[in-house]
């Protein structure tokens, strides 16, 4: 019981309850927290939206290359 000249909390007035596990919205959360894990591992969790965009481009351009030139080398 709060006293009658308590602060009131702050906060959201109706807290968000968790999805139901096995749910897809559940599911969702889970790959979405498991993929901002492993960004922060590789040292890009705070990176922006943009700056990731450029460094997935750049990676996918090194994956493409490298399969030409295996393509290139193999067919000599």
């Amino acid at each position: 019981m709060g006293r009658s000249g308590q602060k009131p909390r702050k906060g959201k007035k109706h807290p968000e309850h968790l999805a139901k596990v096995g749910t897809p919205a559940e599911n969702e959360r889970l790959q979405h927290a498991e993929r901002e894990a492993v960004l922060e591992n590789m040292g890009i969790g705070g990176a922006s939206g943009w700056l990731r965009v450029v460094l997935y481009s750049v990676v996918a351009l090194l994956v493409v290359g490298a399969i030409y030139g295996l393509l290139v080398l193999t067919l000599r």
